[in-house]
Formats: C-alpha cells, structure tokens, sequence
C-alpha cells in the first residue's frame, strides 16, 4: 500500500527558522536527481545532505509547479543556489541538457507521488502494533466463543464478542497478550505487548456481538482481546525532524524475533509521549559500549589510583580491571508510533548491526 506525504511547502517556513545556516551538503552530492518509482524523500535527501532530516531547508517552492507539496516518479531535482543558500528545485531541464517537456495537467494520482520514508515498512505496524496498560487488557472487548464450537478461528469465521462499548464501531482488530515491556535502567514497567492477529467486521450488534473475521495472521481464539480500528490509522503523514529537548532512550525490543537490528527493522523504545517523543523524531542510534578486561591498569601509576591496601585486596581475590568501551555512533531511526511510555522506531539507516539496549539519543 502506498500512500503520499503531503504539506512539505507549508512545513518548510517552519523548519527553515527552525533550522537556520543548519543543512550541510555532503561532498559528493549529485547536481541533479531524477525521481525513481520507489524513491522516498529520505533516501534523496540523503544523496545531498549530511543529515537528511533537515530536508525542508533546502526544498525550494516552484511557483510555476502544480501542486508544488509533491514529487512525482519522473520529476526532475536540481540543486541550485538562491541568495548564495542550496536549494532543490524542480526542474525542466535534464542532466544533458534536454529540455524535459511535461503536460500542463498531471494525469498521476496523489497515490503516486513518492514518500517521505519507505510506508510498506511501517503500515502493518500502525494498526497491529500496540502497547497496553495490565488493566486496558483486561477491560478489552473479548472473544467468548466462535461459531459452530470451533476453538481455533480463522479468515471468514465467525465470533462472538462481549465488551463492545461502542455500537457504531464496526472494524476491530485482534489481540492476544504478549511480553511486559520493562524499563532496563529503572526497572519500571512500561507496558505489555499486544500481539497482534487479525481484523474483523461487526456484522451483528448485541451482547454478544458478531464479528466476522476478514484477515488473520493466527488462529483466533477464546479469551483473545480486541481494539477498535480506523483508516485515519493508515494515512500516515511523516515530517522528520529532530526533537528539541535531549531524549536518552534505549531500545529494548525489535519485532520478527532478529537479533542484529538492520535497515528497516522495527524497534522499540523505552520513551514516549511523556518525555517528549513525537511522531517523525529523528534519533541517532549508539551502539553500547562492550565491557573489557585491562590487565595493563594494575602497573601503571596514571591509570591505577587505588592505595596499596586496595591492590593488595584486588590482588588476594584476583579482581580484573575492566572497561566500559564509549558508546559508538551506528545509525538513525525515526519514530513513526507513539505511546504513553514507548515508542515504536523505523530503523532508517544501520552503519553497524544494532542491538537491544543500544542507546537512541537526540541528534547533535
């Protein structure tokens, strides 16, 4: 599913005082770029800037352009300089020279204009991704039996529902209760996943109500735990940028079970709306520090510190010097979901395999 990103011209004025003298070019930017099927805004940013978030800098408005928020496959980018600053225009002109000839009228849709950040990757996780309280789970919408007796439940079955508070609701999707999320620098609980399992229609109302199942991606069954759903859920609108308070979070889960985190893998923060995260931050991802053993430290007198009574126990217990390696720069990600007290992250660029419990912290 694809779906356009729209609002780049107004974000501009914003971002540009926001921002000011901020955007770097990198060295061996291009003089043009022609827009790909599949290109997203980020991966042509990051052709010309050091730090693509910073994108709505250099965008210039083409006054003489239609609809001048979109960027259409085709389209023609060239970097320019207006009043001595770069700017990214679109132009008429291609690389060789040739004068590219449009229609007055574009006859593509919205739908085709190119994204801010690749959406496939993130659509199935705006409906199927979600973090509850212990009591949301228990005040959740329940399955109480399927139809015909069946204990497992699939695609064009049907189940009975209590709990429904909402009649005029009629799309839901499934759940089933998943791992605690817990804070690992405090030890606080930060929620429990939902794991989600389908979608279904409402066709009856009542107590039970009627729920035919029209997507499932497991068996459904007694006790599993339902969420309303709605469209404005898929119509995602990204505008990455850099938060303005310092955020130190870390992450302490990634969806599919993998264990080297990589381009494009979801993860999850131990941070959310209450410390200030918001959709479309842009966080740097550190990789943490690995802990070694010195076993130079004892015999040089700038590093070891210690007293001679202290070597002396140091010694009779055979304790090791060991070392906390700084944290590493190794990647960016940018918040696409928000909640109370986590956050879910697009993994946008990876220079090095990331871990759970490496560090996501405010640009500098």
């Amino acid at each position: 599913m694809k779906t356009f990103i729209a609002g780049i011209a107004a974000m501009v004025a914003f971002f540009s005082v926001s921002w000011a003298d901020a955007a770097e070019l990198r060295p061996d930017h291009p003089e043009f770029h022609i827009v790909q099927p599949g290109d997203t805004l980020w991966d042509i940013s990051a052709q010309f800037l050091q730090d693509p978030w910073l994108w709505p800098e250099i965008w210039h408005v083409n006054d003489q352009v239609g609809n001048p928020h979109l960027i259409y496959p085709g389209d023609v980018l060239a970097l320019v300089y207006v009043d001595g600053q770069p700017r990214i225009v679109r132009s008429d002109r291609l690389p060789d020279g040739t004068v590219k000839l449009s229609p007055q009228i574009r006859e593509l849709s919205r739908g085709q204009a190119i994204t801010t950040i690749p959406l496939d990757a993130v659509l199935p996780f705006l409906v199927s991704a979600r973090v509850v309280s212990k009591q949301e789970l228990k005040d959740a919408p329940y399955v109480l039996a399927g139809d015909e007796g069946r204990l497992a439940n699939a695609v064009q079955n049907k189940v009975y529902v209590r709990g429904i508070t909402t009649p005029e609701t009629s799309k839901f999707a499934f759940f089933r209760q998943g791992d605690d999320y817990v804070d690992p620098d405090t030890g606080e609980f930060l929620g429990v996943e939902a794991i989600h399992l389908g979608s279904g229609i409402k066709v009856r109302n009542g107590d039970p109500a009627s729920i035919r199942i029209d997507n499932s991606v497991a068996e459904i069954m007694r006790g599993d735990r339902l969420w309303a759903t709605n469209d404005e859920q898929l119509r995602p609108y990204y505008f990455p940028h850099a938060p303005e308070k310092n955020i130190d979070a870390s992450i302490i889960s990634v969806y599919d079970g993998v264990v080297q985190i990589g381009q494009y893998d979801v993860v999850v923060l131990n941070r959310g709306e209450r410390d200030g995260l918001e959709v479309g931050h842009v966080l740097t991802v550190h990789q943490r520090g690995g802990e070694v053993v010195d076993p130079y430290a004892r015999d040089n007198k700038n590093v070891n510190k210690d007293g001679a009574f202290v070597n002396f126990f140091k010694d009779l217990v055979n304790k090791k010097e060991e070392v906390t390696l700084p944290d590493e720069e190794a990647g960016m990600l940018m918040v696409f979901r928000t909640f109370e007290k986590v956050s879910l992250g697009l993994v946008l660029k990876a220079q090095r395999p990331l871990h759970v419990l490496d560090k996501a912290k405010t640009p500098y």
